[in-house]
């Protein structure tokens, strides 16, 4: 028995059928081997979940009452994300008291590189939200979800504004994240669209903002021309979170021996002026976050 075939065994019968549906699209041979893959991925999706919530403080909870004002963000049994933001403190209540919240609904398909996403405002919880059961909402397409797995929400005392941040932060690493994850179920995977093109960032912004693509992108080719513009005028430019870019000075270097890489012959590296190079500093914030990132991880994507 595979290491997660067993696994699979002790899974909900919802997820099991979950799993082994994927499986049979997947055209992978034999079935066994289409399940045990579809599991491991379907575990580092919860695996990921649980990952990026602590990372953004976030804790986990068995039940969230629909009155709660925090933000949750919450894993279905068919690892789509909802994510429903803090309740603002001038929101009107409904006929039924409940107050309106930022909404997002994420299906991660096996066969694209952005995930199909609805986001809409105003929405509200019509029932507790408990893990193993569907939560229903109104004000939004999605009327209930399929069964509930885990629920993140904040530790009390986090305010609205920063609430909306981490959720922001955490929806669009696990969306994209899940999308990786599910790359490992191609038979090749050179066939499958890379998401992290400038074509695929643009449609995705696009989808979370609810605007044209034409507009995202003209929005972001606008701010990297502009980040590219402030560097050239020597300018220390900020790329939020995760850095600054800045012009240094390569100071000179004199003639020197050196070998052909290729035939390993002795060749002349001639001397250089001083040049001009782009700098860029991480900021001690992005730092951090890159230690959570396992090891492994990282060893797997290194550069050829």
């Amino acid at each position: 028995m595979g290491e997660y075939e067993e696994q699979l065994n002790r899974l909900p019968e919802n997820v099991r059928r979950h799993v082994e549906a994927v499986a049979d699209e997947t055209g992978i041979e034999p079935r066994e081997a289409a399940v045990e893959r579809v599991a491991a991925v379907w575990f580092e999706k919860r695996r990921l979940f649980a990952e990026q919530t602590d990372a953004v403080g976030m804790v986990g909870v068995d039940t969230l009452d629909k009155d709660d004002p925090r933000g949750v963000l919450l894993l279905t049994y068919s690892a789509s994300l909802i994510v429903l933001g803090p309740v603002s403190a001038n929101a009107d209540n409904g006929a039924d008291g409940g107050a309106g919240r930022s909404f997002e609904y994420a299906s991660i398909k096996t066969r694209t590189d952005v995930p199909e996403l609805i986001t809409d405002d105003g929405v509200r919880l019509t029932t507790e939200v408990a893990v193993d059961r569907p939560t229903s909402f109104q004000g939004t397409t999605i009327e209930r979800s399929s069964e509930i797995l885990h629920i993140a929400t904040f530790p009390e005392g986090i305010n609205e504004a920063e609430q909306r941040e981490r959720l922001r932060q955490a929806a669009i690493f696990l969306t994209n994240g899940f999308v990786h994850v599910n790359r490992t179920l191609t038979l090749n995977e050179r066939e499958q669209p890379d998401q992290f093109t400038l074509r695929s960032i643009i449609r995705y912004v696009a989808d979370r903002n609810g605007v044209a693509q034409i507009l995202a992108r003209d929005i972001i080719e606008d701010y990297l021309s502009t980040v590219e513009t402030g560097a050239l005028l020597t300018r220390r430019v900020s790329l939020g979170s995760i850095g600054h870019l800045t012009l240094g000075v390569r100071g000179a270097q004199k003639a020197r021996m050196g070998r052909n890489p290729a035939t390993g012959a002795e060749l002349l590296i001639p001397a250089k002026p001083e040049t001009t190079v782009p700098k860029f500093t991480f900021s001690a914030a992005f730092k951090e976050r890159v230690t959570r990132v396992p090891v492994e991880r990282a060893r797997d994507h290194e550069p050829d």
